[in-house]
């Protein structure tokens, strides 16, 4: 991070600070518990046998959480965010006549506590990095249930050359939506929103840097338009350093991109999204897209869409996957989701050759019951 950026983050801690030491609590915490259960079945082929399987869904997995807030007399709030992933059997862990049924996922998804106020927000603690969510803008009502990224789901699928020897996995050779760092320990800070702009930085371990920029407007009746993009630099988060400083491994990539979406009032919609990534030795590489055409229609969605990743695998190597999602919205707190995938890998290296794969297709159907 340069050091105009340090200076900002450090003022924005010392600022917060500074104003807990005289702010008195007026309001007790005001606390709530909420989470969620989701369920799917994957039923995939990989151009040499197929299977099925009962998976919680890491579109949007199986989780509970513990909220906390309240007012100070200055204006500002403050509060904490406590949630955990308890599940088996993830749906990224399945693969054809391999999964592991009785598998096991914990994560510590979120421990951070905020101050915020008219100076915008400060998060401390285990969280969403400033850049986390730029990939993932998408006004279909689809995103996370069925719809979006391929490697949400049933990534865990190999795919086979023609002989049926493994080539990789969905997720990690064919397509990846190149979504920044996700949730890490950072400190966070957000701007208060200008005309419905809001500007985001976030300092992680390893010295890692994320910044962001996001805007978002409502039009007419019903329509609105959602864009986000970011920078990251991951320096040494990924490295292998000893105490001396003595480096034997890098890992560190930077990343830039984005991705839009635009609801029309009559429920007509579009999504865009283009990421770039670029490393060191050892770190990943390569570009992704993704396009998608959507309608809503009262409780109703769907979309129709296109993702493609390039030198994922290797260079050279091109991953697709043709998708089409929907999701019913039964109740505000029950959805109904259904969707089918074709994925294809080609010119994977193989020794000295580059050859392609089998494609894989699958359908995946779901339910997510939300207790709010």
């Amino acid at each position: 991070m340069n050091k105009s950026a340090s200076r900002s983050l450090l003022m924005a801690a010392v600022s917060t600070a500074s104003m807990l030491t005289v702010a008195i609590p007026v309001h007790a915490f005001e606390f709530k518990v909420s989470g969620q259960v989701n369920k799917a079945m994957v039923a995939a082929d990989n151009g040499e046998d197929n299977d099925i399987g009962f998976v919680d869904s890491n579109g949007s997995n199986t989780r509970f959480r513990f909220t906390g807030s309240r007012d100070l007399d200055n204006g500002m709030e403050v509060g904490f965010n406590y949630e955990v992933a308890l599940t088996n059997n993830l749906s990224t862990n399945f693969d054809i006549n391999e999964s592991d049924t009785g598998s096991t996922f914990l994560d510590v998804r979120k421990t951070e506590v905020f101050f915020s106020g008219g100076f915008g927000k400060v998060s401390f603690g285990k969280g969403d990095g400033a850049a986390n969510g730029t990939s993932e803008v998408d006004l279909s009502g689809t995103q996370y249930l069925g719809g979006g990224s391929a490697h949400y789901y049933a990534s865990g699928i190999n795919f086979l050359d023609e002989d049926g020897n493994p080539l990789g996995t969905i997720g990690s050779k064919a397509y990846n939506n190149f979504d920044a760092l996700s949730r890490n320990n950072r400190v966070r800070y957000d701007t208060p929103s200008f005309g419905g702009v809001v500007l985001s930085a976030s300092l992680d371990n390893g010295k890692a840097m994320e910044t962001a920029a996001r805007y978002s407007t409502e039009f007419g009746d019903g329509g609105a338009f959602e864009v986000a993009i970011d920078y990251i630099d991951t320096k040494d988060l990924n490295a292998n350093i000893n105490q001396a400083g003595q480096r034997t491994f890098s890992g560190r990539f930077e990343e830039y991109g984005g991705s839009a979406s635009v609801l029309l009032p009559g429920g007509l919609n579009f999504t865009g999204m283009y990421k770039d990534r670029s490393s060191d030795e050892g770190g990943p590489d390569g570009e992704t897209y993704f396009g998608g055409i959507g309608y809503t229609l009262d409780k109703h969605h769907g979309q129709v869409g296109w993702g493609r990743s390039n030198d994922l695998a290797n260079e050279g190597s091109e991953g697709n996957s043709y998708q089409v999602a929907y999701v019913y919205d039964w109740r505000d707190d029950i959805e109904l989701y259904s969707s089918y995938r074709r994925l294809t890998l080609d010119n994977v290296n193989v020794g000295n050759s580059a050859v392609d794969a089998q494609d894989i297709d699958y359908i995946f159907i779901g339910t997510r019951f939300k207790f709010l």
